[in-house]
C-alpha cells in the first residue's frame, strides 16, 4: 500500500465534534491502514517534519501480521525466517530501539508525540494504564520496573521503545488484546545456532491478550478509551470543523 493512501482518522468526541489541539494541548489521530511499512512511515514522517512544542500528539494504529524488529536487532536471531515466510507475515525494522513485537489486528499500537522536552514514557504508559483501570476496574494492570504494562503482574501485554531527538521524541507501545498467541510464540524464536552478531536481543517475556480476562473488550473500544483518558490530561477544544 503507498503512503499517500494513508488516511488518518481524526478521533472525535461522543457529541461528534472534531478535537482539535492549540497551546499546549493534545490531538487523537487514528490510522484506517493495517499496512505495517505505511504506518512505520508516518511515524517517522511526522517525528522528522512535524513541530511539537505547543501539542502533544497521540497515534493509535494497528497492522496486519509482522514482525518490527529494532533498529539494532538482527531479524534472523529474533525470529523463524522459514515460518514468517511460509505464514505470509512481513517483517519491517522501525528506527526506534527495544526488541522484537509481532503485529496483527489483534494489537494495538500507541505512538505519543513530544517535544524532547516534554518526554516523559512512563506518564505516557500511567495515562493507557489509568484508561484501562476507569474502563475495566475489574482488571489487574501494573507498570513494571521495566515500563512494561503487566496483566495480573505475571503477563506482559505492552512493551515499549522510544525515539529521542534534538527537539522531538516519540515512545510507542504495543497493547495486546486479542493477538495471535501461538503464531506469536511460534515466529519470535529463532532455531539457528551458532550464530555471531553483536546485535541487540530480545527479552523474551510471558504475554497474554486483555480478552482472556473480558471477552468483550475490543479494537474501538480501547481507541475510546486511551483517545478520552488523553484528552482529559491534554486538553483539546470543540470545533466545528
Amino acid at each position: 500500500m503507498a503512503l499517500g493512501l494513508v488516511i488518518f482518522r481524526r478521533f472525535c468526541s461522543s457529541a461528534g465534534k472534531s478535537l482539535v489541539s492549540r497551546s499546549k494541548k493534545g490531538i487523537v489521530y487514528c490510522s484506517t491502514s493495517t499496512d505495517v511499512y505505511a504506518n512505520l512511515a508516518f511515524e517517522d514522517w511526522a517525528y522528522e517534519n512535524w513541530n511539537f512544542s505547543d501539542v502533544h500528539m497521540l497515534l493509535l494504529w494497528r497492522n496486519d501480521a509482522s514482525v518490527v524488529i529494532g533498529r539494532h536487532q538482527n531479524p534472523w536471531n529474533e525470529c523463524d525466517i522459514p515460518k514468517l515466510q511460509h505464514h505470509n507475515v512481513k517483517l519491517a525494522r522501525r528506527k526506534s530501539g527495544g526488541g522484537a513485537v509481532y503485529h496483527d489486528l489483534g494489537n494495538l499500537n500507541i505512538s505519543f508525540f513530544t517535544s524532547r522536552k516534554k518526554y516523559d514514557r512512563r506518564a505516557n504508559l500511567t495515562l493507557i494504564m489509568t484508561a484501562l483501570q476507569n474502563s475495566w476496574p475489574h482488571i489487574d494492570i501494573n507498570l513494571s520496573h521495566r515500563d512494561d504494562l503487566m496483566l495480573n503482574k505475571d503477563y506482559k501485554i505492552s512493551g515499549s521503545a522510544a525515539k529521542l531527538g534534538r527537539t522531538t521524541a516519540y515512545h510507542h507501545c504495543t497493547l495486546l488484546f486479542d493477538v495471535n498467541t501461538s503464531l506469536l510464540n511460534d515466529i519470535l524464536q529463532s532455531h539457528l545456532t551458532g550464530l555471531d552478531s553483536i546485535a541487540t536481543e530480545s527479552v523474551r517475556s510471558e504475554v497474554k491478550n486483555l480478552m482472556n480476562v473480558d471477552s468483550s473488550i475490543n479494537f474501538p473500544m480501547l481507541v475510546n478509551s486511551i483517545g478520552h483518558q488523553f484528552y482529559q490530561q491534554y486538553p483539546a477544544y470543540h470545533t466545528n470543523e
